[in-house]
């Protein structure tokens, strides 16, 4: 593993300072990835979970099975509502679990969620939007609300239509993407555009978009030392132990405990999927993220052409074996 040498500035503003808010990731933030990543790595406030959403008038089973199997104290569940009628009965499984906290998306940028009238969607319908932030309000005297949003539908400076509403919403903070939806996550963030909402947002908030590397946190602080903190997704996917680097710490043995995450999220993998095929294929997507090295690519080869859990777990033990090694 190549060493890091930290600046002063950084360690010293974010030791206490600044949150570090782990962003969801669909199918692979859930509730066994973030207890594993919070037990051997660490370093991050707040685990959000991937958004719980209704489709066709229901629940998805599986949201309320990651947030039935729910241990942290620290988690976030982000919902996706299209009203405040839709916010309250997302709420309702929330709340069941004993959960104080909520985060409001309005800022996906899927275009099948978008066509339904929910994230992103909703800066580009105000009336509705607005609908939302008073559901908000109805129920926030009880809980902690935050909101996940975009600079805009199509325009960067779309925020600024709805901007006063949701300044006299009742908000723990806002988390801004600084791109607009179009772009999903393409291109770069529009640091100029950010720039002024932060003079404009009265709630406290939190950075998101390509915060991949200590450098990159350290950049966006240094250009906006009032923020509450920062946001990452990817990132942290890339590398597990970003948020202790971020605090000035490390993890002794990296490959350790990479090691035990991955086995123990095979393990609860195997534990509630009943074909061995499945359990591959919810496994191979995290190689994405976990490892890039070219010089890797014949391990990474025989990870992504296996089909059963047994062929997934010996290509996977081979590939860390062979990371280990460097």
């Amino acid at each position: 593993m190549t060493s890091f040498c930290f600046s002063p500035f950084i360690v010293n503003m974010l030791d206490n300072k600044y949150e570090i808010h782990f962003a969801p990731l669909q199918g692979m933030t859930d509730a066994s990835f973030r207890r594993l990543h919070s037990q051997y790595f660490g370093g991050v406030d707040f685990y959000y979970t991937p958004f719980i959403r209704i489709e066709r008038g229901l629940f998805r089973k599986r949201d309320l099975r990651d947030l039935n199997e729910e241990t942290l104290d620290n988690v976030v569940p982000q919902v996706l509502p299209g009203s405040a009628e839709e916010l309250e009965r997302l709420c309702e499984p929330i709340f069941a679990k004993g959960l104080k906290r909520v985060d409001v998306n309005i800022g996906c940028p899927f275009p099948p969620v978008m066509a339904h009238g929910r994230g992103a969607a909703l800066i580009n319908n105000p009336e509705t939007l607005f609908d939302v932030l008073n559901g908000i309000a109805k129920l926030s005297p009880d809980t902690e609300f935050s909101l996940k949003m975009r600079l805009g539908y199509s325009d960067p400076d779309q925020w600024k239509a709805v901007v006063d509403a949701i300044n006299a919403t009742p908000l723990r903070h806002v988390v801004m993407h600084a791109r607009i939806a179009k772009q999903q996550y393409r291109g770069e963030c529009n640091l100029d555009a950010f720039g002024e909402f932060v003079e404009a947002c009265k709630h406290p908030l939190i950075y998101n978009g390509d915060l991949l590397t200590v450098a990159d946190v350290e950049n966006v602080i240094g250009k906006w030392p009032t923020l509450r903190g920062v946001m990452i997704g990817r990132g942290l996917l890339a590398d597990m132990a970003l948020g202790q680097k971020l605090r000035g710490g490390s993890v002794p043995d990296f490959m350790s405990a990479f090691r035990q995450l991955h086995d123990g999220m095979m393990s609860d993998a195997q534990a509630r999927m009943t074909e061995s095929r499945q359990v591959a294929e919810h496994m191979k997507p995290y190689w994405d993220y976990f490892c890039q090295d070219e010089q890797f690519r014949r391990e990474l080869k025989a990870v992504r052409k296996a089909r059963t859990a047994d062929q997934y777990d010996a290509a996977a033990a081979a590939l860390i074996s062979r990371m280990a090694r460097g």
